[in-house]
């Protein structure tokens, strides 16, 4: 079972921040954000999840597309992108390994036409955040949970899980779709978090039953720390 990953390249990029002049910042961070709304509505409307990466590359979970379906998505990422955009996809269990294999595509390697078969998405939560920032300050707040990021990255990568921070609390990594239980375990292993996991096969599904699974656990602790939800 493997997870489809495709890998949207924003070329150009750097040349283009630096046409900006010195008081760009403001600018970088407005087209972003637009950007990354664009490759959320339209990942969404696919069936798809999109994750921010870096800005000049977003990554889009699209297991159980066709290209044609892909395209329409970058399609829509390239009308409201400052600079022209190529992408590639690829599939394989560990979620590392297919964006490797799309990056190799990218730079002129063989193509990898797939549907892929499952995702498996995590949300991984630092509970209490909300009192924790009242008791401390959201900067404090925020730098703990950086140290959480640091922590479900050093577990997550070398399983071939992709991390990266949605915001708030909330910690998304994209799960190789093998062992991803006992990786579940191993970041709640990490002090103080709730981790929930949803099995599907679009990205979209498999988050929203993560987030499900995460709801479930604050309704009912006994659960333990790690919840899966398939469909």
């Amino acid at each position: 079972m493997e997870v489809k990953l495709t890998l949207v390249e924003l070329r150009g990029y750097r040349d283009w921040t630096e046409l900006l002049g010195s008081d760009r910042e403001w600018r970088i961070q407005s087209a972003q954000a637009r950007l990354y709304e664009v490759a959320s509505r339209a990942s969404a409307s696919a069936s798809a999840l999109a994750v921010p990466l870096r800005y000049d590359y977003i990554l889009l979970v699209t297991t159980g597309l066709e290209e044609t379906e892909v395209k329409e998505i970058v399609d829509e990422i390239a009308a409201a992108a400052p600079v022209s955009v190529r992408h590639a996809s690829a599939c394989a269990r560990r979620p590392t390994d297919a964006v490797a294999k799309a990056f190799r595509a990218l730079r002129g390697g063989p193509a990898d036409p797939c549907l892929g078969d499952l995702t498996v998405i995590a949300h991984v939560d630092l509970d209490d955040v909300t009192s924790l920032t009242e008791s401390t300050d959201p900067v404090e707040a925020y730098r703990q949970v950086q140290s959480l990021l640091n922590g479900v990255s050093s577990q997550a990568f070398p399983a071939g899980g992709i991390v990266q921070y949605l915001g708030g609390d909330n910690i998304l990594v994209i799960m190789p779709t093998e062992g991803y239980e006992r990786l579940a375990q191993d970041l709640a292993s990490l002090a103080k978090v709730k981790v929930g996991v949803g099995v599907a096969r679009s990205g979209r599904e498999a988050s929203a039953l993560a987030t499900e699974a995460l709801d479930e656990i604050r309704r009912n602790r006994s659960l333990g720390p790690v919840r899966v939800r398939t469909p």
